[in-house]
C-alpha cells in the first residue's frame, strides 16, 4: 500500500511525529545523540580496518557520523528559532536592538536560509543510517530465507510478510523490526520517497511550533486529503516531522539492536 494512502486513511488530520515536551538544551542533546548506541556492537565486531576500508562496519560508522552532524544542525536551528521567537518577535518596530538582540538576529539571518535544507538532509541521512544498520544484521542472521541487507524498508517488509522466516531463535528480532518502527515509514520514508527524492504531487512545507510553550520546531508537509483533489487546501492531511522525536526513536532502535547483536554476532 502506498504510504500516502496510509496517511490519507489515518483518522487524524496530523500524522507522524509528536513533539517532545521537554525544554530543549542543545548542548545536552547534541552530546547525548552524538554518542553511538551501536558502539558496543562495533567493538564486539572489532573490525580494525573499518576506519580506512569502508565495509559494513565502516559505512555504518560514517553514516552515523553524518546523521549526528545533520541532527546537530537541526537542533541548533530549532533553538535559535525558539530564542528569536521569544526575544525578538514582539520587539517594537523602530526601537534599536540591544547588542545581545542584534547578535541573535544576525545569527538567525545567517542560518535561516538553510532551515529546510538541514531538515531534509536529516531525513536523508536518517534513512541511510537505517539501511546501514540492517547491513550489520548479516553478521548474525542466517538461513535459507533472508531479508534484504541493503534496504531497511525492504528488510522490514520481508519480515512482515514472512514472520517465521528466521526461525524461533530470532522471533524477538522480527517483532522489534516490524512492530516498533512505524516511524521509519511515516514520517521518514514517505517524506523522503514521495516528496523529496522522486516526482511528487503538489504539497506545501511549513515550519512552526506544535503549540504555545513548545520547544520543537516541526516541519509539516501538507497534502491533499484525496489523491486527485482539485484544490490542495480544500481538505488536507498533515505529515509532521521533528528532529528530537526522530532522535529518540533512532536511539531506542540502535540501543536495542546493539544489545541484541552483541549476544549473537560472530567476532571477526
Amino acid at each position: 500500500m502506498d504510504l500516502r494512502d496510509i496517511v490519507r486513511a489515518h483518522p487524524d488530520i496530523v500524522v507522524g511525529h509528536k513533539s517532545v515536551e521537554d525544554p530543549l538544551n542543545v548542548r545536552r542533546e547534541v552530546r547525548r545523540f552524538s554518542s553511538d548506541p551501536l558502539a558496543g556492537l562495533i567493538n564486539r565486531v572489532d573490525d580494525s580496518d573499518a576506519e580506512f576500508f569502508h565495509g559494513d562496519v565502516g559505512r555504518y560508522v560514517q553514516a552515523f557520523s553524518w546523521y549526528a552532524l545533520s541532527l546537530k544542525r537541526t537542533l541548533i536551528q530549532g533553538s535559535l528559532a525558539r530564542r528569536c521567537d521569544s526575544q525578538l518577535r514582539y520587539h517594537r518596530v523602530g526601537n534599536k536592538y540591544s547588542a545581545r538582540q542584534k547578535a541573535l538576529a544576525d545569527k538567525r539571518r545567517d542560518i535561516a536560509p538553510f532551515l529546510e535544507l538541514d531538515y531534509q538532509n536529516l531525513i536523508i541521512h536518517a534513512c541511510i543510517l537505517l539501511d546501514r544498520v540492517v547491513t550489520l544484521s548479516r553478521r548474525f542472521l542466517s538461513g535459507p530465507g533472508l531479508p534484504s541487507f541493503t534496504s531497511f524498508s525492504r528488510h522490514k517488509e520481508f519480515l512482515s510478510r514472512n514472520p517465521r522466516a528466521l526461525g524461533p531463535d530470532h522471533k524477538q528480532y522480527v517483532a522489534q523490526i516490524t512492530a516498533t518502527t512505524e516511524w521509519s515509514d511515516i514520517p521518514l520514508k514517505v517524506l523522503r520517497d514521495k516528496f523529496l527524492m522522486h516526482s511528487a504531487e503538489k504539497h506545501m512545507s511549513l515550519f512552526g511550533w506544535d503549540g504555545l510553550g513548545q520547544w520543537d520546531l516541526g516541519m509539516v508537509t501538507i497534502i491533499a486529503a484525496a489523491p486527485h483533489q482539485e484544490k490542495l487546501l480544500e481538505k488536507t492531511k498533515v505529515i509532521s516531522f521533528t528532529p528530537r522525536r526522530l532522535a529518540r526513536d533512532m536511539e531506542s532502535l540502535l540501543s536495542w539492536f546493539s544489545q541484541y547483536g552483541q549476544t549473537r554476532v560472530t567476532v571477526s
